[in-house]
């Protein structure tokens, strides 16, 4: 061998060591220099030509290539070597030409089955899924290692969920050993590595499949086999620990996450998803951690920055969360959960006009999100302004029939259009979240079993769940109610998770019952154990999905009967509630259908309402700027109640009784301007809407009986309100539909023994406040009827209250429903 061969076979062989290096310029210098030492050396001609072919330069590396082909037509490795630069350039119809004249040339063995895999990938990565499906079905008989696995991936993306996991399920048979001796490792750590990823790899295709179809156990149970085989693999442990916190086991995802965490400290993602597992455990302090780790890996993003937030929001620092939410819209102007976001720091905060400009804008941008168009509607009605309310009230409606989105049932409550069918579905929607979401809790249960006759002079233990223990409605109708009870026959326990106001009417609560339990600020696991440990043989949960509630709590059983009354006026959708507690009129038994719970029936009004309030002397129409002549039309709900339908009513009221002025609350300075707005395009004087300021209760009746009609709104009554106007002796039209809270003015008056008050439609409705008005003697009679309400009516009797409502636990208690028992309404 002369000199300058063998320097050509050095450069040949240093080339193609920098080439499986990827050093690419060097292995071109050296396979050019030996060529030009040794121009007709076929095999570095042809390595040139895939290098060029891989450094972009296509046209001259096919053409080096394709020359070396037709020099050596008999070679078979250089046509797969250029269908596999084919294949890498995504030019698939071309390298499937040549592997098919390849198939066609070699006789049956290993080299064939290499062969046919490098093919069936093609026509796989080519789409032709059919073609693809035959050839891999070719290999299963032979030695492919993945044969199956490409199979199951073929027939999972097609849709054949059956073949997919019959196929995976071969996959996961083959021997460890058999597969690694396939795959032609050689090195035993690296075979054990390669094979448990591989298999790994099988369980998360059997896992998507699982999850595709609602199979959550399965999907968990293949994602934990999966971590088995890898268990240093951060992200297949990020994957395990979002599965388990969305089937509501938190303590389960958080070990995984912080275990993802720990293995890859420095990816964002698994920092931020261990924010949203102790977000949704309420752990804010170490999701603010999290949070905070993961915006230091990447500073702008906008789900990180939003998260945090919130978390801030929560903690009570609005401040810094107004901060990061502007940093977040800064990073990404379209960003609709910063938008979303904001908007509710900003109603925390009392800005309703800027909420809801970012509310508008959030929708603006995700115009299907029910969630945010149930919030955008709220906060119209809130301001009185209702263009484009139809638009946003069938976003909701969609949603809710979608189940799309956790629309606030309270929302749909007072919803124009809204429904009792609507009403219970979105109720169960809110149910079924908070089932999913929920961070598992290890706590002491009393199952629906549990209850038991009481033994002799036992007492029922009775726990009432709020947090308006406070200057709040419910307090004030309640008050004498629980001074009330028994004593001899019942032990009575507030459970108050509301911030402590400092007010009379707290210690007032307090001094109420027997025990008192603070659980504010408390997580869930630590309030739950609090209420189980008490051994209840009643809860009564008064806030339902009010604001701030924490209905879920009920979820753990604390109790062998559960109901829902007072606070929300419907459904709760919660096979964990037991009883709604209402009246014949309110909700009669043929609307049992409306609610999941089994309707529990006081003989009168189901609203507790006290007889003795603290009053200020007397007001003035001249203090509250009424004019001293006017006939005072008054209704003190808040604005969101006041529908343009209702409105309308009561502006014709106004154009047909021109000694009229219509009495409301300052609600917001917006909505004020509004109503004045609308009042003067429909040609009413502005100043014929007199707008009063809130006050405390006491200055509030006080100022009550300088009305003569109060006007319920539709289609959420007014609850306190209503009995507050009848407590000062004004008398209440109301208009009554079939849903729970389009009913309950109905249920006051029927109980305080004026159901001619009560209309049944809009056009009764607007001919009985124009009787009122027009109708002198007949106003005077029940005007004075109203007057002798608080001295003479059961509706203010609490004692009598008491005895009813002590009777109705009883009977519950004495017979519990069981846990999803078929007695239930449907």
């Amino acid at each position: 061998m002369t000199a300058r061969v063998q320097e050509a076979q050095q450069l040949f062989a240093n080339g193609l060591a920098h080439h499986r290096a990827g050093r690419h310029a060097a292995a071109r210098q050296c396979y050019e220099a030996g060529l030009a030492l040794l121009p007709g050396q076929p095999d570095a001609s042809f390595l040139l030509g895939q290098l060029l072919f891989e450094i972009g330069e296509h046209a001259s590396g096919e053409v080096r290539m394709r020359a070396v082909i037709a020099a050596h037509p008999a070679a078979l490795n250089y046509r797969q070597g250029l269908a596999i630069q084919l294949f890498n350039a995504g030019r698939f119809g071309e390298a499937r030409l040549i592997y098919e004249e390849l198939l066609s040339s070699l006789p049956a063995g290993a080299a064939q089955e290499v062969i046919r895999r490098e093919y069936a990938l093609t026509l796989t990565r080519a789409g032709e899924v059919d073609a693809a499906i035959v050839q891999w079905q070719a290999l299963t008989h032979g030695t492919t290692p993945d044969a199956w696995r490409q199979l199951a991936r073929l027939y999972a993306d097609t849709g054949r969920d059956d073949l997919a996991l019959a196929a995976i399920d071969r996959q996961l048979a083959r021997p460890l050993h058999a597969a690694a001796s396939a795959a032609g490792v050689v090195n035993p750590v690296a075979s054990a590595a390669l094979v448990a990823s591989a298999r790994a790899g099988d369980w998360c295709t059997r896992a998507d499949i699982h999850e595709r179809q609602g199979e959550r156990e399965a999907m968990l149970g293949d994602l934990l086999e999966a971590v088995a085989l890898t268990p240093d693999d951060a992200a297949l442990r990020g994957r395990l620990g979002l599965a388990l916190l969305r089937a509501g086991l938190g303590d389960a995802a958080r070990e995984q996450l912080d275990r993802a965490a720990s293995l890859a400290p420095e990816e964002a993602a698994w920092h931020f998803n261990r924010g949203l597992a102790y977000a949704a455990a309420g752990l804010r302090e170490t999701a603010c951690a999290a949070y905070e780790r993961a915006l230091a890996l990447a500073p702008e993003a906008p789900a990180t920055l939003t998260n945090l937030a919130n978390q801030y929001a929560a903690l009570g620092r609005p401040g810094e969360a107004t901060a990061l939410y502007a940093r977040a819209l800064a990073a990404d102007p379209e960003f609709a959960p910063a938008h979303f976001n904001l908007a509710m720091a900003q109603l925390d905060a009392g800005c309703r006009l800027d909420a809801a400009e970012s509310l508008a804008a959030a929708a603006a941008l995700d115009p299907e999100n029910g969630l945010i168009a149930a919030h955008l509607l709220f906060q119209r009605l809130h301001l009185c302004r209702w263009d484009g309310l139809v638009e946003l009230q069938q976003r909701v409606i969609r949603a809710i029939d979608e189940n799309s989105a956790d629309v606030p049932p309270f929302i749909v409550l007072s919803m124009p259009g809204t429904t009792p069918q609507l009403q219970r579905r979105c109720a169960e929607n809110r149910s079924a979240a908070l089932a999913r979401g929920l961070a598992s809790a290890s706590v002491a249960e009393a199952p629906a079993s549990a209850a038991s006759a009481l033994s002799p002079g036992q007492r029922l233990r009775v726990g009432y769940l709020s947090s308006d223990f406070k200057n709040h409605a419910t307090a004030f109708l309640m008050i004498e109610m629980l001074e009330a009870h028994d004593r001899e026959r019942f032990e009575v326990i507030g459970l108050s998770y509301g911030v402590d106001d400092g007010s009379a009417m707290r210690a007032r609560v307090a001094a109420s019952v027997e025990r008192f339990v603070d659980l504010a600020g408390l997580p869930t696991r630590e309030a739950v154990a609090q209420i189980a440990a008490l051994q209840l043989d009643v809860l009564i949960d008064l806030k339902g999905y009010t604001e701030g509630n924490h209905s879920e709590w009920l979820q753990y059983r604390l109790a062998p009967v559960q109901i829902n009354w007072l606070g929300y006026p419907g459904t709760l959708g919660a096979p964990w509630v037991d009883y709604l507690i209402a009246d014949p009129v309110v909700a009669p038994l043929e609307h049992q259908w409306m609610f999941s719970e089994r309707l529990l029936h006081l003989p009168a009004s189901y609203q507790p309402n006290c007889r003795q309030r603290a009053s200020a002397p007397p007001s003035t129409r001249a203090a509250e700027g009424l004019p001293e002549g006017a006939l005072v039309l008054c209704s003190f709900n808040q604005t969101y109640k006041i529908t343009p339908e209702i409105f309308a009513v009561w502006l014709d009221v106004l154009r047909q009784v021109p000694q009229s002025v219509l009495w409301l609350w300052a609600s917001n300075p917006w909505a004020e301007r509004e109503l004045r707005r609308v009042a003067e395009a429909a040609g009413i004087a502005p100043a014929r809407l007199v707008f009063a300021e809130g006050r405390a209760q006491a200055e509030h009746l006080a100022r009550l009986p300088l009305a003569d009609i109060a006007l319920d709104t539709f289609p959420c009554n007014g609850h306190t309100t209503s009995s507050d106007a009848l407590w000062a002796g004004v008398p209440v039209i109301s208009l009554q539909g079939e849903a729970f809270a389009e009913r309950v003015a109905a249920s006051l008056l029927v109980a305080a023994g004026l159901p001619e008050l009560v209309a049944t439609s809009r056009e009764a409705y607007r001919a009985l406040i124009l009787r009122v008005c027009t109708d002198a003697d007949w106003r005077q009679s029940i005007t004075a009827r109203a007057r002798a309400l608080r001295a003479d009516s059961s509706l203010f009797d609490s004692v009598a209250f008491a005895r009813r409502l002590e009777s109705l636990l009883l009977d519950a208690h004495r017979q519990p429903l069981a846990a999803g028992s078929a007695d239930r309404g449907r």
